[in-house]
C-alpha cells in the first residue's frame, strides 16, 4: 500500500496519505525506521484509520493499478493491516470466528493465509525462481572446483614450485606460489573490485534476471578463453572477466530469491544459492576426479577449465522461464506498480496489495553516477543503513576468515601436500576433495526450513565454537607422526568442521547481505557486504599458498581456528536476528542503536544465559526481549495494568535474537513457530494505550 515502502531515505513530494493528521504519521513513521530509538516493531499500515486507508487505496488503484478492482484491493489492504487477526481467524475451527470483522475470508483465503506461514512451498509458481538461481548457484560452486582441480596441473603453466610439497619446518615460500595464487585469486579480485559495484547500474537497467544473463554469458566466455591459455599471466588475464561474471550473479542471484520469496519463508529460498554452490562444488570435484584418469594430462586441465561453460548455458536457459522480481518494478527509476503486480499475481495467485511511491527520475549518465554514489554515501551516514551494513559485513567477512574457502580452493594441494607428490597422491587429494564437497552438500539439507524457525543468528552462535573445535583438532592433527594416521586424522576433522559450517555460516552471509537493506539500497549495500566476501576469497587466494608454504598446515589451521573465534564473538554482540519478518520489517530491526543492542546482550541476554543454562537457577525466569512487537506480540490486557484495555509497558523490552518474551511474559517473534499456535487478538481494541503517535 502507499502508506509505507520498503523506506527510502528522502520523502517523496506527494505523501499519499489523505489527511494531514495521516501526513504527520507517515513521516513519524518514516522518522523511526531511521532511528528507532522505542524499539518498536509495527504494521506500516497500523496508523491508517479505517476512513484513510480507503482513501489511500482510491488513489493507489487510480493512480497505479486503474486495471485492479477498487473493491478486491481495499479488502486485501484491511488484511494486511491487521494480518494477526486474519491469521487467527484463518486458523479457527469455529465458523462463526471473525464475522464481526470488516473482511469475510473464504474457506480458500483462510486455507492460503495458513499455508503461506505452514508451508515452505506453499507458492508451487516459485519453483522457476528457484531453479534460475539453483543454476546459477551451481555454476558459482562449478567454478570454484575448476580453480581448485586446475592447481594441481600448475606445472602446465610453467609453474613447477607451486606444486612442491612446501610444509615442514623447511618450508620456504617459493615465488610460484605467488604466481599461483594470483591466477587463482584474479576472479574473485576482480568480482570484489569490479563486478559487485556494477551490480548497482546493472540491475538499475535491465533487472535482477537481466545481469544474472549477463554474469552467464562473461563466465561463457571466460570459461572458453581459459581451455587455451598457456602460461598463468593468460589465465589470470582471462579469469577477470570471469570475476565480473562472478560479482554480477553475487549479488543479483541472493536479492532475486529474497526479493520473490514468501517472507516467512525468505531465508529457505535465499539457501538454494548456498546450498547449489556446495552442489556445484562437489560436482565439480566428482568431475575433476572422473576426467583425471584419461592419460593426457593437457586434455584433462582443459576439461577442467572449460568445464563451466555447461552450466551456464543452461542458466542462461533457466533465465528465459524465469520472472523478474516484482520489487524491481517499484524502483523510483523504473516506477511500474503494475507489472510487479501481474508479476506477483503469478508468483503468488492471489490478490495482494502493494504500495508505491512517486520519484523524480535522473537524466543523463553524469545524474546517475551521482546518484548511485549518493547511495553508497549514505550506507554509512544513515543509523539504519549503516547498523545493516555492519551486521552484514560481519557475516560475510567471517566466511572467508572461518577457513573453509582454505578447502574449497586449495583441499587438493593441501591434501597432496601430506601425501606423495605423484600420481597417486594426486588421485586421493582430489578424493578428500570430492568428500569435502559432499559434505558440505549434505549437511547444508538441515538448514532448509530451520534458518527461518531457529533463526541466521542462533544458527552461528551455534556452530561456530563448534568450528573453532573442530579447527584447532585438525591443527593439532598435523604433529601425528605417521603419514596415513595423520592424513586420515585430519580429513576427519576437516569434514567435522565442514559439517558444523554448512548448515550456520555457510547460507547465512549471502541471506544476510539479501535481505538487510530497504530497496532503495537493496543494491549497494549487498554489493558492499559480497564485494567484502569476495576480496577475502581472493586474499585468501593470494595469500594461503605463502602462508601454508611458511607456517606448514598445523599453523594454517591454527591461525583459522582462533579467527572462528573471533567471528563468534562478533556475531554474538553486533549481528541481529532478521528471521520471519518482512522486508519492510526490517527497516525497523536495524533502526534501533547498536549499542543498544551490544549492551542488551551483555547486560541482560548474557547474565540470564548464564543463570538460566549453566547454573540452571531460576528456570522460571523469562528470556528479555528488546523489541516492542506490535505485530505479532501477544497483548496482554488485565485490569488496572497497563490501564483500562492497554498493555502493560512498566518494564523495557529486550531480545538477544528476535525470539522469547520480553521481561513480563509478553510474547514477541520467537514465539511465533511454524505451526503458530495463536492468542486472543482483541481485534476490536485497535486503539491501545501506548506513548507512540502512531498508536494513539
Amino acid at each position: 500500500m502507499p502508506a509505507l515502502p520498503d523506506t527510502h531515505f528522502e520523502l517523496p513530494e506527494r505523501v499519499s496519505t489523505a489527511t494531514g493528521a495521516g501526513n504527520a504519521q507517515y513521516r513519524e513513521q518514516v522518522k523511526r525506521r531511521r532511528s528507532n530509538k522505542k524499539r518498536i516493531i509495527e504494521n506500516p499500515l497500523a496508523h491508517l484509520n479505517d476512513e484513510q486507508l480507503e482513501q489511500d487505496v482510491s488513489l493507489f488503484q487510480r493512480e497505479c493499478l486503474p486495471s485492479v478492482n477498487r473493491a478486491s484491493l481495499l479488502r486485501a489492504a484491511r488484511v494486511a493491516q491487521n494480518v494477526r487477526s486474519y491469521d487467527e481467524v484463518a486458523r479457527s475451527e469455529d465458523p462463526e470466528t471473525g464475522n464481526h470483522l470488516p473482511v469475510q475470508l473464504t474457506v480458500e483465503e483462510k486455507r492460503a493465509l495458513k499455508a503461506e506461514k505452514d508451508s515452505l512451498f506453499s507458492q508451487p509458481s516459485m519453483l522457476m525462481v528457484i531453479l534460475a538461481v539453483s543454476l546459477a548457484a551451481f555454476l558459482q560452486g562449478f567454478v570454484q572446483s575448476s580453480i581448485n582441480g586446475a592447481s594441481l596441473y600448475a606445472d602446465a603453466f610453467h609453474l613447477t614450485d607451486a606444486i612442491s610439497a612446501a610444509t615442514g619446518e623447511n618450508a620456504r615460500p617459493f615465488w610460484d606460489h605467488w604466481k599461483l595464487g594470483a591466477a587463482n585469486a584474479s576472479p574473485f579480485f576482480f568480482a570484489s573490485l569490479l563486478g559487485c559495484w556494477l551490480s548497482l547500474p546493472v540491475n538499475d537497467w535491465i533487472g535482477r534476471r537481466g545481469a544474472m544473463a549477463v554474469a552467464a554469458g562473461l563466465i561463457f566466455a571466460s570459461s572458453w578463453g581459459a581451455v587455451f591459455c598457456s602460461t598463468w599471466i593468460q589465465l589470470f588475464s582471462v579469469r577477470i572477466i570471469n570475476g565480473i561474471g562472478m560479482g554480477l550473479k553475487a549479488v543479483s542471484t541472493p536479492i532475486l530469491a529474497s526479493e520473490t520469496a514468501v517472507g516467512f519463508w525468505r531465508g529457505s529460498f535465499i539457501l538454494a544459492w548456498q546450498l547449489w554452490v556446495a552442489f556445484g562444488i562437489m560436482m565439480g570435484f566428482a568431475f575433476n576426479l572422473i576426467v583425471s584418469n584419461i592419460r593426457n594430462d593437457k586434455l584433462v586441465l582443459q576439461l577442467i577449465l572449460g568445464a563451466p561453460l555447461v552450466p551456464s548455458i543452461f542458466l542462461m536457459i533457466g533465465l528465459c522461464f524465469c520472472p523478474e522480481s516484482p520489487r524491481y518494478y517499484m524502483r523510483r527509476s523504473i516506477d511500474n506498480p503494475q507489472k510487479a503486480y501481474d508479476i506477483l499475481r503469478k508468483l503468488r495467485k492471489t490478490e495482494l496489495e502493494e504500495y508505491s511511491h512517486n520519484f523524480e527520475n535522473p537524466e543523463g549518465f553524469l545524474a546517475h553516477v551521482k546518484g548511485y554514489a549518493v547511495q553508497y554515501k549514505q550506507l554509512f551516514k544513515e543509523r539504519r543503513l549503516r547498523n545493516a551494513l555492519i551486521s552484514s559485513s560481519i557475516v560475510a567477512l567471517a566466511q572467508q576468515l572461518c577457513g573453509i574457502n582454505v578447502f574449497a580452493f586449495y583441499s587438493g594441494n593441501l591434501f597432496i601436500g601430506a601425501l606423495e607428490g605423484d600420481e597417486k597422491g594426486r588421485l586421493k587429494s582430489m578424493g578428500y576433495s570430492l568428500g569435502f564437497g559432499a559434505i558440505n552438500f549434505f549437511f547444508g539439507l538441515p538448514a532448509i526450513r530451520t534458518i527461518d524457525t531457529l533463526g541466521r543468528r542462533k544458527w552461528l552462535v551455534l556452530t561456530l565454537p563448534v568450528m573453532c573445535i573442530f579447527m584447532v583438532a585438525a591443527s593439532l592433527s598435523t604433529l601425528i607422526g605417521d603419514k596415513d594416521t595423520r592424513v586420515g586424522i585430519i580429513a576427519l576433522f576437516v569434514f567435522l568442521f565442514t559439517a558444523a559450517y554448512s548448515p550456520g555460516m555457510g547460507p547465512i552471509p549471502f541471506t544476510l547481505a539479501s535481505e538487510s537493506f530497504p530497496l532503495s539500497h537493496r543494491e549497494a549495500g549487498c554489493a558492499f557486504a559480497i564485494a567484502i566476501n569476495l576480496l577475502f576469497a581472493g586474499l585468501i587466494q593470494m595469500f594461503f599458498p605463502s602462508i601454508n608454504a611458511g607456517l606448514g598446515d598445523g599453523g594454517s589451521l591454527g591461525l583459522f581456528a582462533g579467527l572462528d573465534f573471533l567471528a563468534f564473538v562478533l556475531v554474538f554482540l553486533l549481528v541481529e536476528e532478521t528471521k520471519r519478518r518482512s522486508l519492510e520489517d526490517l527497516d525497523l530491526i536495524f533502526a534501533v542503536r547498536k549499542r543498544d543492542f551490544v549492551s542488551h546482550q551483555v547486560t541482560r541476554y548474557l547474565p540470564w544465559f548464564v543463570r538460566h543454562h549453566v547454573l540452571r537457577r531460576r528456570r522460571d525466569e523469562p528470556k528479555p526481549s528488546l523489541y516492542v512487537d506490535l505485530i505479532w506480540q501477544q497483548q496482554q490486557y488485565q485490569n488496572g495494568v497497563g490501564g483500562e484495555g492497554g498493555i502493560d509497558w512498566r518494564e523495557p523490552f529486550a531480545v538477544d535474537d528476535g525470539g522469547g518474551v520480553d521481561a513480563n511474559g509478553h510474547g514477541s517473534d520467537g514465539m511465533v513457530s511454524p505451526t503458530f499456535p495463536r492468542r486472543p487478538s482483541e481485534f476490536d481494541r485497535l486503539s491501545v494505550a501506548s506513548d507512540d503517535t502512531a498508536h494513539q
